[in-house]
């Protein structure tokens, strides 16, 4: 993430799942989760939602979420929270 909204971006995830942002161990892994966030968000509105003010919010949740999953068993899936969820269905059909 080399622009300063990516970065500011990235200290915002940093501190939803309180990781100090002196240590920078998992900062490619927030990055790439970040960047997927962003690309499903997208995708799933068939749009670019970066202008929409909940956009931040939800890449943020979603990266986050990734971020707790990782490493979960594969037999075990599960689904975005109901509130994430209803705030991205509010984006898609907006």
């Amino acid at each position: 993430m080399a622009g300063t909204a990516d970065t500011d971006l990235l200290n915002e995830l940093k501190n939803s799942l309180h990781i100090p942002l002196d240590v920078s161990d998992d900062d490619q892994l927030l990055t790439d989760y970040l960047y997927s966030a962003k690309a499903y968000l997208n995708n799933a509105c068939n749009n670019n939602m970066t202008l929409d003010d909940r956009y931040k919010f939800i890449v943020i949740e979603l990266a986050t979420l990734y971020y707790q999953n990782r490493g979960v068993s594969s037999t075990t899936v599960k689904d975005f929270p109901y509130s994430l969820r209803c705030v991205i269905n509010q984006l898609k059909y907006s």
